[in-house]
């Protein structure tokens, strides 16, 4: 995908050099057609490029070696171990989720993989801590990548007998608590630095206290600190009246009520899993669109067909200025090479289809 923006960058200066070449050589005449369109190239060009500079694919990436010159050798040599552990046990799971026909199943190893993600980021920046994950690297991660390869090779078999079926709702159903369970590890392996904090603002506290200043009480909204020094967990019960937070726990897919720790997960919202049954109703929208988009772009082709008609109108007002069908074609290339996942829930699913 990289390569891919970084092509259409240079396409789109190219062009923006043929048509200023071009206002040079018509002079007068046409010369706020060409202008328009080397300042549009221009600027595509310019956007398409920093797109490409700091493009991200969806996958994680860590680095296979870390810095352990602050340990001695046995603990770096541990370290780098159970290190290389989570990251092949890591893009284990990541091809399970890939591969698993299951959508509600394939939504919780992903759901897990963002935990996992954040997890191993934090490791990454702080390998001193990786000691204190082991639990999650040797039991919860290990065992849920065997899991999802095991569902994997049951569906492989095609069998849907009550032992074979009975296994395989026996794994999703463990599985529908490891995201709680990466959740509590990722929560005890902060557990020392969220100590360290907490102390530190009883200190500042106290030293607010000294100089003469204090919180405001309870009464006004504000967070009262507590008589056992516990400063964050005034702040918290502060602003749960503020946030409208409830004490009761959500229900998971199980059934089963616990909490739910989301400061550990990711801002942006999981695509939704495509359904098996739809795979070749969204791959042939996914052509039909990118054909019409190719082929069509510079009358709006795509944009009606999506239900779009005022920018499919839009589209058609401008197709002679050659920008929409040069936008077309970069629409059209996306919807092609875009994951299955992404286009259901953008734009099959978005469409009412």
């Amino acid at each position: 995908m990289r390569g891919f923006l970084w092509g259409m960058s240079v396409l789109s200066f190219l062009i923006g050099c043929a048509s200023l070449d071009g206002a040079v050589e018509q002079g007068t005449q046409g010369v706020f057609l060409y202008a328009g369109m080397t300042a549009v190239c221009m600027v595509l060009s310019v956007v398409l490029g920093y797109r490409a500079w700091h493009y991200r694919s969806g996958r994680q990436r860590f680095q296979a070696k870390l810095p352990l010159k602050e340990l001695s050798d046995d603990e770096a040599e541990l370290v780098a171990e159970s290190w290389q552990k989570a990251l092949t046990d890591y893009d284990r799971i990541e091809k399970a989720s890939q591969t698993i026909r299951d959508g509600e199943l394939r939504q919780q190893l992903l759901t897990m993989q963002q935990i996992a993600a954040n997890l191993l980021t934090y490791l990454e920046k702080h390998p001193q801590s990786i000691s204190a994950a082991r639990r999650f690297i040797d039991t919860y991660q290990d065992r849920a990548a065997s899991m999802a390869e095991e569902y994997h090779e049951l569906e492989k078999t095609g069998l849907d007998t009550d032992q074979v079926t009975e296994t395989r709702e026996h794994i999703k159903e463990t599985l529908s608590s490891f995201d709680e369970a990466y959740e509590k590890e990722f929560e005890r392996v902060l557990g020392e630095k969220l100590l360290d904090m907490d102390a530190e603002l009883s200190v500042l506290q106290k030293t607010m206290e000294a100089d003469g200043i204090h919180n405001a009480s309870a009464g006004d909204g504000q967070p009262e600190a507590k008589e056992d020094g516990s400063l964050v967990k005034g702040i918290i019960d502060g602003l749960k009246p503020m946030t409208g937070r409830h004490d009761h726990a959500p229900v998971n897919r199980a059934g089963r009520k616990h909490p739910r720790r989301r400061a550990f997960r990711v801002a942006e919202e999981l695509p939704a899993v495509m359904p098996q049954e739809l795979r070749s109703d969204v791959l042939k929208e996914k052509l039909i669109m990118s054909a019409l988009a190719i082929f069509g772009g510079a009358i709006g082709a795509h944009k009606f067909y999506q239900g779009k008609t005022k920018w499919g109108i839009l589209y058609l007002l401008f197709w002679w200025t050659a920008i929409p069908g040069i936008v077309g074609i970069c629409e059209g290339v996306r919807y092609l090479f875009m994951p299955m996942d992404h286009f259901y829930t953008e734009y099959y699913r978005g469409n009412g289809r």
